[in-house]
């Protein structure tokens, strides 16, 4: 009995156009070409693998040369259609082009299509994996498509469309095949189990149908799998022992650990799962995925069909995506697909795998590269990051990461995005001290250092460098709870934006010790270089030529004392610099 099963992927292959799943608009086309003659002499179906090229080559096949077609349909009754089915039909030939790919084969498939068929309408080439064959073999095969004989007909399949000569491509009828939606993979499981008399979970196949990752075939082959146990009923537990996918309840207390900075609770969860016969490059991409989904739901919300899960997953995937931002979830999923590199090729993958686990729990202990140079010194180790923990939700991992150091090769190189730094509703302002603000019309300057610094510390970094020392606050009225500011005029549009507007109302809001309307007013010419009696600006570095590599801007930036503690704590090397943004132009307006 064993010698004679069929495997369910060929006892529930397609027979006709209406049995096609997930193609429909391709099946439709190709069934009409052939009911109204229209019919080319050369197709190219291109798809992934298991979506149906094959199956589509032989119904069309069976779909010409059936004596008694209906509307494009074959009958699948006659003998023409059970010897095509069957592979046994002498007019059409099926022809694997990754083992008949030389020159001679196709010669030899040239001089048998000048010979008429034997009892069809047409003799028929299907070549699966077209891409496979060499270039002299396309040469040879580009006249016989170019000027066909009428009673020939190719069909091609390919996964890799682009691997075919473009001067076969345009001789041919091109049709693209999708990925099959694991929803509809489910249907026809469902249908399945229900005649092979399997009882399943309908979670249990809809994994099977992700799994399968739009391939029917690959799906029909998972199902078997799970079939030859023998277990009276195919659940989601069963899928993890066959399968080895580490379970839901994992997942979810690795990231939680992972959420809430924990790198002894993350290591702890991660062993167990590798105890349990998973590898660290299975584990790896399977964590990876579970990322990519919950940096879906936190962009697009718990409503999205983006992602395809299950309803148990989706929920607790919902729960865990309000503790990690967009961007560190971007940032983690390139750290993983890194070290799954390198876990291939490494002879110890485990210390790789377990120094990735640290690095993504430990990520709010670290700080921007921009931040350091901009600070004036190195931040001593665990403070910075425990000042930033106990002000935020436990769960919720910083987004400051800093720049790979010479030491640490696996991790790239990131710049963190910036917070929106509005102050929110429930959260008191930092004041500045009394006699600042008792006298905050003779303190301009000083109060507007105060924001600067406030967009320093608190990742508004890039708006500080975006005005570039040349802004200022031009008046105040506290009573009317207004305060004016002055920028220069070439930034005066991205100043104006929502986001940088937010983040200088929360830095004036926290200067002044409660919320003004700020109002911003462009500068006819560079702040920095406009004096008046009344409020005077603070003096501004020289201008130093931007040109990059320059010896003064080396000098320049060798003197500050942060790249100073970088080249001689870290073994950074100063290879270039470059001035952000320099004034053309030094006018002085007298009083």
């Amino acid at each position: 009995m064993t010698a004679g099963y069929t495997v369910l992927a060929r006892r529930y292959r397609s027979q006709n156009f209406d049995q096609l799943i997930g193609q429909e608009a391709i099946a439709k086309t190709l069934k009409n070409a052939v009911a109204t003659g229209r019919l080319a002499h050369a197709f190219l179906f291109t798809g992934t693998r298991g979506v149906g090229k094959t199956s589509s080559a032989r119904i069309l096949a069976k779909a010409i040369n059936c004596p008694h077609a209906v509307g494009g349909q074959p009958c699948g009754e006659c003998p023409t259609c059970k010897a095509i089915a069957a592979g046994e039909d002498i007019d059409v030939l099926e022809i694997d082009g990754a083992s008949n790919n030389g020159v001679e084969q196709i010669r030899d498939l040239r001089q048998s299509a000048g010979i008429t068929p034997s009892h069809s309408p047409f003799k028929i080439y299907i070549i699966d994996e077209v891409h496979m064959l060499t270039m002299p073999a396309f040469n040879a095969l580009l006249k016989t498509l170019e000027e066909p004989p009428p009673h020939v007909k190719f069909i091609f399949a390919t996964t890799d469309v682009h691997k075919v000569p473009a001067t076969i491509l345009s001789r041919c009828q091109r049709y693209d095949f999708k990925n099959i939606p694991a929803a509809r993979i489910t249907e026809h499981l469902t249908a399945i189990c229900q005649q092979e008399k399997a009882e399943a979970e309908n979670a249990a196949l809809h994994r099977i149908a992700i799994l399968a990752a739009g391939s029917m075939r690959d799906a029909l082959s998972l199902l078997d799998r799970v079939l030859s146990l023998g277990a009276g009923r195919i659940t989601e537990k069963l899928l993890d022992e066959l399968l080895g996918k580490p379970s839901l309840g994992n997942l979810v207390d690795l990231t939680t650990a992972l959420a809430a900075g924990d790198a002894a609770a993350v290591l702890k969860v991660s062993d167990q799962m590798l105890l349990e016969g998973m590898s660290p490059e299975q584990m790896l991409s399977e964590f990876t995925d579970l990322l990519r989904n919950i940096m879906v739901l936190r962009v697009c919300g718990a409503d999205t069909d983006i992602i395809d899960i299950p309803g148990e997953w989706r929920s607790a995937l919902i729960k865990l995506s309000p503790a990690f931002d967009a961007a560190v979830l971007v940032h983690h999923i390139a750290l993983c697909d890194q070290t799954l590199r390198s876990l291939r090729g490494s002879t110890m993958p485990r210390p790789l795998f377990d120094a990735l686990m640290v690095r993504l729990a430990i990520a709010g202990q670290f700080s921007s590269i921009r931040q350091v140079l901009e600070s004036g010194s190195l931040p001593t180790p665990g403070v910075e990051a425990q000042k930033k923990n106990d002000a935020r939700n436990p769960l919720t991992p910083s987004t400051t990461i800093v720049g790979t150091s010479p030491q640490n090769s696996v991790m790239p190189e990131t710049v963190t995005p910036e917070r929106d730094m509005a102050l929110p509703q429930d959260a008191a302002p930092t004041a500045l001290p009394a006699a600042t603000t008792d006298k905050a019309a003779d303190n301009l300057d000083s109060i507007w250092q105060a924001v600067e610094r406030y967009l320093a510390e608190n990742q508004g970094a890039s708006l500080v460098t975006l005005l570039n020392g040349q802004a200022r606050i031009l008046t105040t009225d506290l009573a009317a709870g207004l305060v004016r500011m002055e920028v220069p005029g070439h930034t005066h549009t991205m100043v104006s934006n929502e986001r940088y507007m937010r983040m200088l109302e929360g830095a004036v809001a926290a200067a002044f010790g409660k919320k003004l309307r700020l109002e911003i007013v462009a500068a006819a010419r560079p702040a920095s270089v406009v004096t008046s009696t009344a409020n005077p600006a603070p003096s501004r570095p020289a201008a130093i030529p931007n040109t990059p590599g320059s010896p003064e801007l080396m000098k320049r930036a060798r003197e500050m004392p942060a790249i100073q503690q970088l080249m001689e704590k870290m073994g950074a090397k100063l290879v270039q610099v470059e001035a952000i943004e320099i004034a053309t132009e030094a006018t002085t307006e007298s009083a």
